[in-house]
């Protein structure tokens, strides 16, 4: 009961039909984990760019964030209060993909756009309704880019990698969530890349950590205790796994043990631990740009206007590209 009346206290303001004349955009922002260090960055970014927006544009801009703390069922609830309450544009981050049709069908029927972000339904159901967009990355890009940074990395200082000098490098696996596209296509385009290099890989151990530090660091400290110092390379499919990884080896029992690390969407913390030598590198996953993407598209949907055909857009997806980060490049 609490839990509701905080819910419905995020929502006030007037209903729909109140609203016709205001100058008023109302934005709800649903995200499947708060908790999740890169979905915490697209938070802060998003609001930035609405906020910019409303600057520009003179128009009074309210967005409101829900937490749906990894509950679809949850998301569920909040979208129906969302839809009640009259807002003029949704943008959610799933927590289940294969959940997007019944969204859909909601927002279709109350005429409230939607704009999805970083999780991205299947391709049939954004073509549902010609007022569904995503805005999220290329998977496939950033695996390749992970992958290119290893080779990199390894062409420079291949004994700090091939420690026993096999010439065949022993990894472990840092997987998201069981099932998620984004998980599979990153870890696929990685090793594939890594391989065409001419770099013979061999599987230690593999494991989804569900995107979170915590997870990381238990699945390192299991493989530590299981494969000691023939661990030579970590994978992460993100850098919050990467950094669990890294606070795993950090304990005192493991101090002459070196594995390199190499992680995917280049939050502050990754980038300290790049710059600082821990990590190899990261895949920066743009969260500023694609907070600028979300932000430009939903307030046209919003306006009820259609969003212009910007680079990079195709069939009312936009993907944005990744970037690869190494120490050199932040000296």
């Amino acid at each position: 009961m609490l839990c509701a009346v905080l819910l419905m206290s995020l929502f006030c303001g007037c209903t729909a039909e109140e609203k016709s004349g205001s100058e008023e955009l109302r934005v709800g922002v649903l995200l499947f984990n708060e908790d999740d260090l890169f979905i915490s960055s697209m938070k802060q970014e998003i609001d930035k760019c609405f906020r910019r927006k409303e600057k520009e544009e003179g128009c009074r801009i309210t967005v409101s964030f829900s937490d749906s703390m990894g509950s679809q069922t949850t998301q569920n609830e909040q979208i129906d209060t969302f839809i009640k309450r009259g807002y003029d544009v949704l943008c959610i981050n799933l927590v289940d993909r294969t959940d997007a049709a019944a969204i859909i069908d909601k927002g279709k029927k109350a005429d409230i756009p939607i704009v999805f972000f970083n999780r991205e339904p299947v391709s049939a159901d954004l073509s549902r309704w010609s007022k569904i967009y995503y805005v999220g990355t290329d998977a496939s890009e950033g695996g390749r880019l992970q992958g290119e940074i290893f080779l990199d990395y390894y062409k420079k200082y291949p004994e700090r990698i091939d420690k026993n000098g096999d010439g065949i490098i022993q990894y472990v696996l840092l997987e998201g969530e069981p099932g998620h596209q984004d998980a599979a296509i990153r870890t696929e385009s990685c090793i594939k890349k890594i391989q065409e290099g001419g770099v013979e890989m061999y599987r230690l151990a593999g494991a989804n950590a569900n995107w979170r530090l915590n997870q990381g660091k238990e699945k390192m400290e299991g493989w530590l205790t299981e494969f000691g110092n023939e661990i030579e390379v970590v994978i992460s499919n993100n850098d919050a796994m990467a950094l669990g990884a890294l606070d795993a080896m950090s304990a005192s029992q493991w101090s002459d043990i070196h594995i390199e690390v190499v992680g995917m969407d280049g939050i502050e913390e990754a980038l300290l631990a790049v710059k600082d030598g821990r990590m190899m590198g990261t895949v920066m996953n743009d969260a500023q740009g694609q907070a600028e993407v979300i932000a430009k598209i939903a307030y046209k949907l919003g306006r009820r206007e259609t969003p212009e055909n910007m680079q990079d857009m195709n069939d009312r997806v936009v993907r944005v590209p990744h970037d690869k980060i190494s120490a050199e490049m932040l000296r």
